[in-house]
C-alpha cells in the first residue's frame, strides 16, 4: 500500500513537472533578434498544461490561453540630492536647484520623513535653527507665496501619482527650497537630512523586495483565468 502511494505521489510530481516548461525568449531591437539568457531580468516565459485527445467525435473545442503578467516598474531621477547654501548676510532666500522626473506604469505614493529645520551643528547658538520651507512645482516660474510648506510639516504630506499616460511618459517637477536666516543665527553650519519614499501600489507577487524575479517563478504559472 505504501509503495502504491509513493508511486502515485511521484507520478503527480512528474505530471506537474511536465505541465510547465521554461521557454527560450528573444527581444527584437534595432532590427535584430537578441536571444535573452534563461536568467534574464527583462521577460521570461513558460508553456504549461499539455493536452491531448483521441475520439471519433466530429468537433473538438480546445481552450488555449495567452497570459501576460506585467510587473510595475519605476524610473526616477533627481538632478541633486543636496542643497548647500553659503550665506554671508541674513535674509529670506529661495532656490530651485533640483529638478526631477518620476515614471511608472502604476499608482505611486510619494511620502516623506525626517524633514525639519536645519539645526546648528556646533556647541551653542543664539538661535540653533534656520527656518526652512519646501514646495514642488510642475511648471517653471516663481512659486506662489501660499504654496510654501514648513520643513517639519513636509512629513505630514503624501501624494498619489495615479496611473496615467502622463505618468507612463514621465512627470517633470521642480523642487524649491527656502531659508530664512536671521540676525541671531550664530556663525557655523546648520544641517538637516530627510527622506523621500516612492511606494509602488500595484506590484506583482512574483517580484521580490529587491525588484527581481522570485526564485520559484514557475510556481506562479497557474490555471486561474
Amino acid at each position: 500500500m505504501r509503495k502504491l502511494l509513493w508511486l502515485v505521489l511521484m507520478g503527480a510530481l512528474f505530471t506537474f513537472a511536465l505541465a510547465q516548461s521554461a521557454l527560450e525568449v528573444w527581444k527584437y531591437e534595432n532590427g535584430q533578434y537578441i536571444s535573452l539568457p534563461a536568467t534574464n531580468d527583462l521577460a521570461r516565459a513558460f508553456s504549461a498544461f499539455p493536452a491531448d485527445g483521441s475520439c471519433n467525435k466530429p468537433e473538438w473545442q480546445i481552450e488555449f490561453t495567452t497570459e501576460v503578467q506585467v510587473a510595475q516598474w519605476l524610473e526616477w531621477s533627481l538632478s541633486a540630492t543636496k542643497w548647500t547654501w553659503f550665506v554671508r548676510k541674513p535674509g529670506d532666500y529661495y532656490a530651485n536647484s533640483v529638478t526631477g522626473t518620476i515614471a511608472s506604469n502604476g499608482d505611486v505614493i510619494v511620502s516623506f520623513s525626517g524633514f525639519d529645520d536645519p539645526t546648528y551643528t556646533g556647541t551653542s547658538s543664539v538661535n540653533p535653527e534656520i527656518e526652512a520651507y519646501y514646495t514642488v512645482m510642475t511648471t517653471e516660474g516663481m512659486p506662489d507665496q501660499n504654496s510654501w510648506v514648513r520643513a517639519p510639516d513636509v512629513n505630514n504630506l503624501s501624494y498619489t501619482l495615479v496611473d496615467s499616460e502622463a505618468l507612463h511618459n514621465g512627470m517633470l517637477f521642480y523642487l524649491w527650497n527656502r531659508i530664512k536666516v536671521v540676525n541671531c543665527n550664530s556663525a557655523s553650519t546648520y544641517r538637516n537630512t530627510g527622506y523621500i519614499y516612492l511606494t509602488l501600489q500595484n506590484q506583482k507577487p512574483w517580484i521580490d523586495e529587491e525588484g527581481n524575479y522570485v526564485e520559484d517563478l514557475e510556481n506562479y504559472v497557474t490555471s486561474e483565468r
